[in-house]
């Protein structure tokens, strides 16, 4: 069909026309717009090979700036704690790995347990740190534990029904440290304590383990410390 020496596609639905005027098709899009075809079909390939890009940029960010565990502030110390649960019998173990700015392991704690839940688990391990702490006067410590939720609850000063006695017993404790902090960590910023308590769950970590750490753990040691 002909209309005012512009050819149109019969073809064409009622939301969107492809025209053609001097020998270029033209499409008219939802926004009312008129634009070439081929210039739509380079926007699409822009489009793809940008995200390509990025993509591809945001890989080298992360092999050349890897997340790993982070120093507390100068003269302040860390405690991280994790924990491994079986569900299946209800067995499991924490482990609390204290650290100070430089990446030094100053202390290392891993103990079994037997809970009903990973969150459980985790409060358990979360209170181990802070009676460490207490117990030697320990001023200026940041815990550090990946399970967020636990975290956000600790700090609101709410609960959580299956872990109340201990989440009660972790705000007394915290009320008797002067300087403390509660944080939770990026992605692989808690190797060290999640290798320990996976090696104490699976009854692979010897007892001297802080002292004399094993290859694994050595090797993680090594990568946190900061020079």
């Amino acid at each position: 069909m002909v209309r005012g020496g512009i050819a149109i596609d019969p073809n064409s639905g009622d939301s969107e026309l492809d025209w053609k005027l001097d020998g270029r098709m033209y499409k008219k899009d939802q926004s009312r717009k008129w634009r070439r075809q081929g210039e739509e079909d380079q926007d699409n390939l822009w489009e793809a090979s940008r995200e390509t890009t990025d993509k591809k940029i945001e890989a080298n960010r992360s092999r050349t700036y890897p997340v790993t565990w982070r120093p507390p502030p100068e003269n302040w110390l860390k405690a991280n704690v994790d924990a491994a649960f079986r569900k299946y019998n209800g067995t499991g173990a924490i482990a609390v790995v204290i650290k100070n700015s430089k990446g030094n392991m100053l202390l290392g704690f891993s103990g079994k347990i037997q809970v009903k839940s990973s969150t459980v688990a985790d409060a358990q391990a979360i209170r181990q740190a802070l009676i460490i702490v207490n117990n030697l006067n320990m001023d200026k410590t940041l815990i550090e534990s990946d399970n967020l939720k636990l975290i956000q609850t600790i700090k609101s000063k709410t609960t959580i029904g299956e872990a109340l006695a201990i989440i009660q017993d972790i705000q007394i404790l915290m009320e008797n440290l002067p300087e403390k902090g509660m944080t939770w960590p990026p992605r692989n910023g808690s190797r060290l304590a999640h290798a320990v308590a996976k090696a104490a769950e699976s009854e692979t970590l010897h007892s001297t383990w802080s002292t004399h750490p094993p290859a694994e753990i050595q090797s993680i040691l090594r990568n946190e410390i900061r020079t």
